[in-house]
């Protein structure tokens, strides 16, 4: 896990002007070709495994967020409005527990983050129908969900780099504001492969754009290849929820609020958050994946409510991971994104899933 300022140094090589960051690019650029070779040897040394269900992987080439996660919330609920049966795999980053396992079947008790990851555990919340697995191996944790809850489909998570696991059909998911940083490899650049890869693609979904963004304009932006499908998926701000149930909430327009996030990009966290009609007076970082404390979680509500805010809010992924312990002076609330396709992007994904469904 990388400190706040070692995170904000990668960010500014990465994505800031080249000219400041050349000298520390160009001594990490070694690294860089050895992890090139790295991958290479991987690709040709793993032996992919097709599964008797069609798989659908949601990734991106880039390390850090790209807006995966509600990504493949909004995919696998579309599926299950198509009427198929939906299994979610992920690897489960920074859980507890080790080797393949199963997250939830419908039904069951929503997963603890700390046993499952706080992603998965975030999509088995949003997802009542379908059923979560984990593991590194992702074609075991498929094989797992499969046995146990026969789904029609299986959708991994960040799974674009997994090429263990054969797919019938790959998203992936593109920043439409940070794009591909300097176009580098980790970890003198944000790619973990080359753009080249972008072939791989059935689709190109760029998240966090604005409303006047076209997908062949961002595809020339950041020097992705035209030949193939690309849309854009807004992730507009969807309410408020709170409590291990992710109750939905409310809070006045106009409110005053704080917040607070442990995601790779913070700044697109508290855009949204005005975006949704909040006034934010204070804004609190962590960084991606790491826990928030009760004694940090106190702290910043005791500063916010001094500035007058009406509560502290997270975002659904942090809510989550917090571990119950300790009282806040203020509700914590989370700020859900929903999916919202811009043109004729939903027509186009539905028909590249009927597809997959063999419809």
């Amino acid at each position: 896990m990388t400190s706040s300022s070692e995170r904000s140094r990668l960010d500014a090589l990465w994505y800031g002007p080249a000219g400041r960051w050349r000298a520390l690019g160009a001594t990490l650029l070694p690294l860089s070709l050895a992890y090139a070779a790295g991958l290479r040897l991987h690709r040709r040394l793993v032996r992919v495994q097709r599964l008797a269900r069609p798989v659908i992987s949601v990734g991106n080439l880039t390390l850090g967020g790209s807006g995966k996660t509600p990504l493949v919330v909004e995919i696998a609920a579309r599926l299950e409005r198509l009427g198929a049966r939906v299994a979610v795999v992920s690897r489960g980053y920074g859980r507890e527990s080790r080797g393949p396992r199963l997250a939830r079947l419908p039904g069951g008790p929503p997963p603890p983050a700390r046993e499952v990851g706080d992603e998965p555990a975030l999509i088995a919340r949003r997802l009542d129908a379908a059923a979560v697995a984990v593991g590194e191996d992702r074609a075991a944790a498929a094989r797992l969900a499969v046995a146990a809850f026969e789904p029609d489909v299986l959708v991994c998570d960040d799974a674009f780099q997994h090429w263990g696991l054969a797919r019938d059909l790959d998203l992936l998911c593109v920043h439409a504001q940070r794009g591909l940083g300097n176009r580098r490899l980790f970890p003198a650049g944000p790619l973990r492969e080359p753009v080249a890869a972008a072939r791989r693609a059935d689709l190109i979904v760029f998240t966090h754009a604005g409303e006047g963004d076209e997908a062949a304009c961002l595809c020339a932006r950041h020097g992705l290849p035209s030949e193939i499908p690309a849309t854009v998926c807004r992730l507009e701000p969807g309410g408020l929820v709170a409590g291990d149930g992710l109750v939905p909430q409310a809070l006045p327009a106009g409110s005053r609020v704080a917040g607070a996030c442990a995601i790779a990009h913070p700044a697109g966290f508290f855009a949204s958050l005005s975006r949704a009609g909040l006034e934010l007076v204070q804004r609190s970082s962590l960084p991606d994946h790491e826990p928030m404390r009760p004694g940090w979680l106190a702290e910043r509500a005791r500063r916010a409510q001094r500035r007058g805010a009406r509560a502290l809010v997270v975002t659904e992924k942090d809510l989550v991971r917090i571990q119950p312990g300790g009282s806040l002076c203020l509700p914590l609330l989370a700020l859900r994104l929903e999916a919202v396709w811009q043109g004729d992007g939903a027509q186009r994904l539905d028909a590249l899933l009927n597809r997959v469904l063999g419809r």
